[in-house]
């Protein structure tokens, strides 16, 4: 569920979207090896048949918000068990943070760059914008390599093994947001799984 931190002023939770990935380029490839095709012989069987595939993915990383990791002055009373927190804290920093990296906003300063808003009697919402950090972009190579061995003019035996993350890339997901937290910015989760390796058996008639 998705709340404004301040219902009297709209304007300030305009921002880009949350699915927004300026950059992405995805593609696939299937290629048989142009040898022994027609699979004569012993040679023929034991050479011929193979192809090789592939899907990549390069895209930027998703945005995310600066939380102040509390409500002091009771903004979102009574709904916040709902929503959870969606204070945001001030900016200390002219820098436009839209346009860095998580590790160069880190080694810019990190968490001073915002103040929080701790006082009851103080500001009810800070002047952070939404969704003015990006994770870091994700990258992603399948690859497979297969061979059909020919068993009968119509029929035929495949065997395959599919490499998923082939590179054994590690992809990380959205970083810890709340600037009262001593792992901000750090980016302990993973977008995706390491390499799997699937080996299959299929008979085609």
């Amino acid at each position: 569920v998705a709340v404004s931190q301040d219902s009297f002023d709209r304007r300030a939770d305009r921002a880009r979207s949350g699915y927004d990935r300026p950059h992405r380029f995805t593609g696939n490839f299937v290629y048989e090896l142009p040898f022994y095709q027609d699979q004569r012989g012993f040679v023929g069987h034991l050479l011929g048949g193979f192809q090789v595939n592939s899907f990549f993915t390069f895209q930027s990383g998703a945005p995310f918000t600066v939380l102040n990791g509390g409500d002091p002055t009771g903004a979102l009373s009574g709904i916040n068990g709902l929503v959870g927190d969606a204070i945001r804290p001030n900016l200390n920093t002219s820098l436009d943070l839209s346009r860095l990296s998580v590790e160069e906003i880190v080694a810019a300063g990190g968490a001073s760059l915002f103040s929080r808003l701790t006082s009851a009697t103080g500001p009810r919402v800070g002047n952070a914008g939404r969704n003015i950090l990006r994770a870091d972009g994700i990258g992603n190579i399948d690859f497979g390599i297969l061979k059909n061995v020919r068993t009968t003019e119509q029929q035929r035996l495949q065997i395959r093994a599919d490499f998923f993350n082939a590179t054994n890339t590690r992809n990380f997901g959205i970083p810890e947001g709340r600037v009262n937290s001593s792992n901000f910015l750090n980016q302990w989760g993973t977008n995706g799984g390491n390499r799997r390796v699937v080996v299959g058996l299929r008979y085609v008639f």
